[in-house]
């Protein structure tokens, strides 16, 4: 049953419903307009009728994983709400395909991908699980659905919130169509037993359609019948092993099995029908620019017999862990391969601001050019002109690579020129061979000290707001924080109490106002109208801190400035999610009254109390 939603329909107080976009056995997927972010979202509908209760809280529970996770190739998921006969997920609108329909416009041209193509695609899904899992959070229903490419060429994998609903549903369609084909077998007979491992076997399922453009239905062909090398059939049979203990390890190591097929061109002649990725996808490595012919063969993977899936033209796994070889990037950069084979925009649409100039505009490959020249560093800011979006080099993920090529670059520069400094000084006297050790010792000193003393200088006001963000972005300034459950704060709340009984802000008459300390929150009826609960389960410290944590950012603008390094706070949220009441320890009226706005504008979830008793902590280190 579908739950059809009209046109501007607005939901959680922010989603304005645009258009219908899709429909599946999971709901509707609707284009929305966020009114508190002036961006289009991608709304998915999914009606309670085909809800149990505790499929419901599961998918609760997915969504406190899937919201909390910030990576290129995964797109992001900003949560979900509940209504009367639906519950809805707001996630990233993207303007592209999902795989499944790629795939099926090159079979219908009688086409297929490369198999460079295929690695560049299945490496960013490498990268997308190899993050997730590291996170505690593995899929489990992948497929070609559930794989976007959006019209930038970037991939991102999607459906975290409902993934696990899919494979845990006895009557979900999809097990009779062509997606369940890339599930696990104890995906399709265990589900209770799905794990980071069942994720490795749709890997190689995935792999396997997209360089021989067939379903990974039973029995399989092996691609070695298809002019590819037997090497790939290992790699194939090695993800797809009915045994997930047969298996590769992790994503990463399938990603660097299959870079290291193409890299050392193991990969017999290809089929008719494979043409080079024309779709701008992101390049995960440039294999035109690697050394191919030099590189040592890989040796052939075999196997005891035994283990595998309805399978006959693929050879059994092998036992070992799959993806030797080296993790270095390579060293040395040849620009005009990386200009050749990475993807480009030609409109000039990027200005970078360098000596507080704005420099520009330039296409990609010009902006490209100049990060490998190491003139745009990580810390330049760069505007796209077409969307307006102003933010660091290095924020932007899509130069990471390049960033990474020209730090390899200087840092080989850096010892060469060391190194010839110090072949000059041997030549020399050993007295002033002592003398230059000495000098460079006390240099390194003097950094070290520096270093330390620029740190503590940094804690003692000597950071502006905007330093501070940044130094917090780059790692220079971390923080640790967690949260007291209810009850504890609770028993700190007991002396304000108290004292708020006698009134200010409100709080001794009984009546909300906006900006009430935490004491004079806690000290309001629980009857009024501002507190009441309106369903959802209880609000947890576990609730909170992970609110908090995702949110920790906005407080480090107000201890610019400040000789605090911790900061502890009391809480006050009411039934409805929102923040009624907070009160800062530490720090000074200014600071104090900057973190508690910060706090009154996050918005928690709906609980089953009319209010809820939280302490909270950050602290810089």
């Amino acid at each position: 049953m579908q739950q059809n939603i009209t046109k501007g329909t607005v939901l959680s107080d922010r989603f304005v419903i645009d258009s219908l976009e899709n429909e599946g056995d999971m709901g509707q997927v609707y284009k929305a307009h966020d009114t508190k972010t002036n961006k289009f979202v991608a709304v998915r509908i999914v009606p309670l009728s085909i809800l149990r209760p505790d499929e419901v809280e599961h998918v609760k529970a997915r969504m406190q994983q899937a919201s909390a996770l910030v990576h290129r190739n995964v797109r992001a998921t900003f949560g979900m709400g509940v209504k009367d006969e639906f519950l809805f997920i707001a996630a990233e609108w993207i303007e592209g395909q999902n795989l499944q329909t790629l795939l099926k416009k090159r079979t219908d041209a009688d086409k297929r991908f490369s198999f460079k193509g295929a690695y560049n695609i299945i490496g960013h899904v490498c990268n997308a699980l190899t993050y997730t899992h590291e996170n505690g959070c593995y899929h489990g229903a992948l497929n070609p659905r559930s794989i976007m490419v959006n019209n930038a060429g970037r991939v991102k994998v999607h459906d975290w919130a409902l993934s696990t609903i899919r494979i845990n549903k006895a009557d979900y369609r999809g097990r009779e169509k062509v997606e369940a084909a890339y599930w696990s077998p104890e995906a399709l007979k265990a589900p209770r037993t799905v794990s980071t491992r069942s994720d490795i076997f749709s890997l190689g399922a995935l792999f396997y359609s997209l360089i021989t453009g067939r379903a990974p239905q039973r029995p399989l062909i092996a691609p070695s019948k298809l002019g590819f090398s037997s090497d790939v059939d290992s790699v194939v049979a090695r993800c797809m092993s009915a045994d997930p203990k047969q298996r590769f390890k992790s994503a990463a190591d399938v990603k660097q099995a299959i870079k290291q097929l193409a890299s050392s061109q193991q990969v017999a002649a290809e089929p008719p029908g494979a043409v080079d990725d024309d779709l701008g996808i992101d390049i995960d490595i440039d294999l035109d620019a690697m050394n191919a012919p030099e590189a040592a063969p890989a040796a052939p993977q075999t196997a005891p017999a035994g283990g595998m899936m309805s399978a006959p033209d693929l050879p059994p796994p092998p036992n070992k862990g799959g993806g030797s070889g080296s993790n270095e990037r390579a060293s040395t950069i040849d620009m005009g391969a990386i200009l050749a084979n990475s993807v480009q925009n030609e409109a000039a649409r990027w200005m970078v601001q360098k000596d507080k100039f704005d420099h520009g505009p330039f296409n990609d490959r010009e902006l490209i050019q100049m990060i490998l020249l190491g003139d745009v560093l990580g810390n330049h800011r760069l505007t796209n002109m077409d969307t307006g979006e102003r933010k660091k080099v290095r924020s932007w993920g899509d130069f990471d690579d390049y960033l990474e090529r020209y730090r390899i670059k200087k840092q080989q520069q850096d010892e060469q020129a060391a190194l010839e400094k110090t072949e000059k000084a041997e030549t020399r006297g050993m007295l002033f061979k002592l003398v230059i050790a000495l000098s460079v010792l006390g240099v390194i000193g003097l950094a070290v000290g520096g270093y330390f003393l620029s740190r503590k200088l940094r804690a003692e006001k000597q950071l502006g707001p905007e330093e501070m963000v940044d130094a917090f972005d780059s790692g220079e300034i971390q923080i640790k924080m967690g949260s007291m459950d209810a009850k504890t704060a609770g028993k700190r709340h007991g002396k304000g109490r108290r004292r708020g009984s006698s009134g200010g802000g409100g709080g001794g008459k009984g009546e909300f106002v906006d900006g009430m300390s935490y004491e004079e929150a806690m000290n309001m009826g629980v009857s009024l109208g501002a507190l009441n609960s309106t369903g959802g389960k209880k609000l947890t410290a576990e609730d909170i801190n992970a609110i908090m944590s995702r949110n920790v950012r906005k407080f480090i603008p107000c201890i610019a400035g400040e000789s605090v390094k911790r900061v502890d706070m009391n809480i006050a949220v009411a039934g409805n999610g929102s923040v009624i009441g907070v009160s800062v320890q530490q720090g000074s009226g200014k600071m104090k009254s900057c973190v508690a706005s910060k706090v009154r504008s996050i918005k928690f979830p709906s609980s089953n109390q009319p209010r809820t008793a939280t302490s909270w902590y950050f602290e810089l280190y």
